[in-house]
């Protein structure tokens, strides 16, 4: 297998509009996943449609299916924003651009209490894979002086949210990361709470031999913080219910693992909130 992977080739993947503000770096791992699952090298791989769609739809699963139009309005929101800081009516606005944000915009506020409840209120936060889940921390109700750390694969979500945490005075810093390396994991500062909000499903896939690197992950991040807070969603993208919203696997690997959680539920996700027993 060839290592270096021509930018004429990242260009061709990017060349749908959905994919273009995923950083590089992301899709040249999954191009190099691709290579190794079919035992392809770059020559091979140049000119193939079949590789170049399977590599769109593991980015378009990664990231593109929770996405809306509304995303090329945000510049002109974020402009009204800087107007109006504390505009709640904005605020609203800016977390109407993304499906999972929209779905959670009726339930934030209790939400975060309900979490807090358990957490008490945190003085740093990470988001991992947080798409434009930080644009709620006003929701909080958390002093804005909070160490705000997000992460995502999306280059154009991380320019906008430190524009909005610079705006908002927010101390809040968003960077370029894949979830699925778990060196990338490794080099995370800690934090009073993680959150991974519809994350675990999307970087663990569901094969069997898998299951290993989810209770990796898992185990990696909860000596990174005290508590860390894992959603999956319970409404297909189709809004159609699942039949088992309780993830009973998840369940069984954190008793496996002597991890203690607490549920909270609302009408479109579950949320476990894990501490150590």
């Amino acid at each position: 297998m060839k290592n270096k992977i021509p930018k004429e080739f990242i260009e061709k993947i990017k060349e749908n509009k959905k994919y273009n503000s995923i950083s590089d770096s992301i899709i040249i791992k999954e191009i190099e996943r691709y290579m190794k699952r079919y035992q392809a090298d770059t020559d091979q791989i140049y000119d193939d449609k079949f590789a170049i769609k399977v590599i769109r739809k593991e980015l378009h699963r990664l990231y593109s299916s929770y996405q809306t139009k509304g995303k090329k309005k945000l510049d002109e929101i974020l402009n009204d924003l800087k107007k109006n800081p504390d505009s709640k009516e904005i605020q609203n606005k800016l977390l109407s651009i993304t499906l999972s944000t929209i779905e959670r915009l009726p339930h934030y506020e209790k939400l975060y209490k309900d979490i807090f409840k358990i957490t008490g209120n945190p003085k740093s936060i990470i988001d991992l894979g947080a798409g434009l889940n930080p644009l709620s921390f006003p929701i909080t109700g958390l002093p804005k002086s909070t160490t705000y750390n997000s992460y995502d694969i999306d280059e154009e979500d991380i320019k906008f949210l430190n524009k909005f945490f610079k705006i908002s005075k927010i101390d809040g810093k968003a960077e370029i990361l894949d979830a699925r390396e778990l060196d990338n994991l490794r080099q995370l500062p800690r934090a009073d709470i993680i959150l991974m909000f519809k994350l675990y499903d999307l970087i663990v896939p569901k094969a069997k031999k898998q299951k290993k690197l989810g209770e990796e992950i898992i185990n990696l991040l909860m000596t990174k913080t005290k508590h860390l807070v894992v959603s999956f969603a319970t409404k297909t993208l189709t809004r159609k219910s699942m039949n088992l919203p309780r993830r009973i696997g998840f369940e069984m690997m954190l008793d496996r693992n002597q991890l203690a959680y607490e549920l909270i539920e609302t009408d479109n996700e579950i949320y476990y909130v894990l501490n150590k027993k």
